[in-house]
């Protein structure tokens, strides 16, 4: 078993100095006030610590030296970094402190006690004053990999958007990825170092682990599944001829090697037989996860409407059980819940729609199968341009990353909440980060499994009008199927009852009777969400991701006196919201306001009245009106 790496440096604690302990459980960003002390009788460390900057020009006036260093070898901008004393850094910089001036147990620089207490706006002033990033502490440690080992995401984002570079080495042969791996047990700053190209596939010189390695040492299951997606080698061996599902296995993880054979693609690496061959197929496994329920939902029909005994019909439906649960121990994996509802949505209108000409079509008026045909098209056109069209996906080059996280850094508004860590961009108003997609949507509303697609800015229209179609060409179908009871079946639901009538229509044809109840179940859902999509956009003026989120963003202000109730600058009332929604134009009358949501950062929605964008989520122009 490989032997422990020292994770943490050492500072000097200065605990009988009363200031702001870097190490304590209970530590803030501001010192302990209770050992503060009267000002006036505070040495000029202390005082530094405090911020007490009138203490500190009083001292040095009187001619201490800025760059002498205490008993502990720590200079007074050492003390100032880590207490994160913008004030006072400036003022000893100006009286020409050593910007670099390495000191303290572990030899750091100012830069590297900012960079571990996660002062970003330290770290930019700092640096703007000429601090080296890229300096090595006494551990070999540069600026990056203590961003890394301390999980600081946006100074780990600032210092790569300023030069550093990703797959930097320290003196132990570790990059910033692996510290990551190893430290930060969330996807970032992982994902955010990938991002900007660091390689996964790395190995540190004393141990030859890669990334996916230090993970698996740790359980660090966010890591691994952001490493795995970005091509990290999971056959790769380190220095003990080990694999990170050898580390796994070493620790007893056994959801983490459940996870690793996955995403190999195979239980085993054993490709002897066909079937073990197929299995570590994912292209194979993949089609047999979108097929099943294609059958599954045949031969829920197909089986009853066979003219065999009873007892026949049982046995079929017990094998297509052991198949299926066959399939699903064998092929199914974790991708199969992102492939079920699009599966199931394709399947029930090929069925529904092949019965409906094999079946029904004859027993119907012209009238009827008109409207139905007429419907459908309508229907399936906007299934396509929800599905296919893009939702609003918010796109730069890597250089408007940088440029935007160097922005936002140097004027205080890298903030986690209005900055996208995978996406690396300044977040739009209304915009959020699809995990399912892995990138962001403009105006965001939700994730649709039903479409296997995000529906925002882009395409939210086709999705609603893709509901208001879809709901009468059900209700058309089960209306259909009654026209073929009614003429195919000796039972009416006047004469003989409900539950009479119900057992005559389902032995009448039960494959009709399977398709009807599918419509039905159908038509609930749908008008449940067309109604919850019609209110929350027409009516309230908000997203779905809004609705539910709406005391996360900060655009919606708290009605005084009213908890739980909250303003909406979005909100044009009902017919404006309409008019806005479907941009509705009748002839000129309607004047409808389009925002490019992937370019609005505030809720003046009117503030670029003659500017015309190329809308990044459709072939439209979006112009504000």
């Amino acid at each position: 078993m490989m032997e422990e790496v020292k994770p943490y440096p050492v500072q000097p604690t200065g605990e009988s100095l009363g200031y702001y302990d870097p190490h304590s459980a209970d530590s803030t960003s501001e010192p302990k006030s209770e050992s503060k002390g009267d000002p006036d009788q505070m040495d000029i460390v202390k005082a530094t610590q405090y911020g007490v900057i009138d203490r500190v020009r009083k001292f040095i006036e009187e001619g201490y030296d800025v760059n002498q260093p205490d008993q502990e070898n720590v200079t007074l901008l050492h003390w100032a970094a880590i207490n994160n004393r913008a004030d006072i850094v400036r003022y000893l910089v100006s009286k020409e402190a050593i910007i670099d001036k390495l000191g303290g147990d572990l030899n750091s620089t100012p830069l590297h006690w900012a960079v571990r207490q996660g002062h970003l706006p330290m770290v930019v002033l700092l640096m703007q004053y000429g601090a080296d990033p890229s300096l090595r502490d006494g551990e070999g440690c540069s600026g990056i990999h203590l961003a890394c080992q301390f999980a600081h995401t946006p100074i780990v984002a600032y210092l790569i958007a300023k030069g550093q570079d990703a797959n930097m080495i320290d003196g132990s042969g570790m990059t910033p990825l692996m510290w990551a791996a190893y430290k930060a047990f969330s996807m970032d700053p992982t994902r955010l170092l990938l991002t900007m190209g660091a390689n996964p596939n790395i190995q540190d010189k004393k141990f030859e682990n890669g990334a996916l390695h230090w993970a698996a040492v740790q359980g660090n299951m966010a890591a691994v599944n952001c490493l795995v997606k970005f091509g990290a080698d999971t056959y790769m061996e380190n220095k003990s001829h080990q694999t990170c599902m050898d580390l796994a296995k070493l620790r007893r993880n056994g959801y983490l090697v459940m996870r690793i054979k996955e995403f190999r693609g195979e239980a085993e690496v054993d490709n002897s037989t066909l079937l073990k061959r197929l299995k570590s197929n994912k292209a194979v496994r993949k089609r047999v996860m979108q097929i099943v329920p294609f059958l599954v939902i045949f031969l829920m029909g197909f089986i009853p409407q066979l003219s065999q005994p009873w007892w026949v019909k049982v046995i079929a439906g017990l094998c297509t059980y052991g198949a299926v649960y066959t399939l699903f121990r064998t092929f199914f994996d974790h991708r199969f819940g992102e492939l079920v509802s699009l599966c199931i949505s394709i399947a029930t209108k090929t069925f529904l729609y092949g019965t409906y000409a094999i079946f029904l079509w004859p027993h119907q008026s012209f009238l009827h199968n008109v409207i139905f045909c007429a419907s459908s098209v309508y229907m399936y056109y906007h299934f396509w341009a929800t599905m296919k069209r893009d939702p609003g996906v918010i796109q730069c080059t890597q250089e408007d990353r940088k440029r935007t996280i160097i922005e936002l850094a140097e004027t205080g508004q890298l903030e986690l909440s209005k900055f996208c860590t995978t996406c690396l961009i300044k977040r739009p108003i209304r915009s959020k980060h699809c995990s399912h997609c892995d990138h962001c949507v403009a105006r965001f509303d939700h994730h649709c499994p039903w479409v296997d697609n995000c529906v925002g800015a882009g395409n939210h229209h086709h999705f609603v009008l893709y509901l208001m179609a879809l709901l009468p060409c059900l209700g058309l179908y089960f209306f259909a199927c009654t026209n073929y009871w009614s003429k195919q079946c000796t039972t009416t639901f006047q004469d003989d009852g409900f539950w009479v009538y119900l057992g005559q229509i389902m032995s009448c044809s039960p494959w009709i009777f399977w398709t009807s109840f599918n419509s039905l179940l159908h038509m609930t859902w749908v008008f449940v969400l067309l109604f919850s999509q019609l209110y929350q956009m027409i009516w309230l003026g908000v997203t779905t991701n809004e609705r539910l989120n709406m005391s996360r963003y900060s655009y919606f202000d708290t009605v005084p006196d009213k908890p739980g109730k909250f303003t909406n600058p979005f909100d044009r009332g009902l017919v404006k919201n309409c008019v806005d929604f479907f941009g509705l134009r009748c002839v000129g009358l309607c004047r409808p306001l389009k925002v490019n949501w992937a370019r609005q950062f505030t809720t003046d929605l009117t503030q670029s009245s003659s500017t015309t964008y190329v809308s990044v989520s459709s072939h439209e122009n979006y112009q504000f009106v």
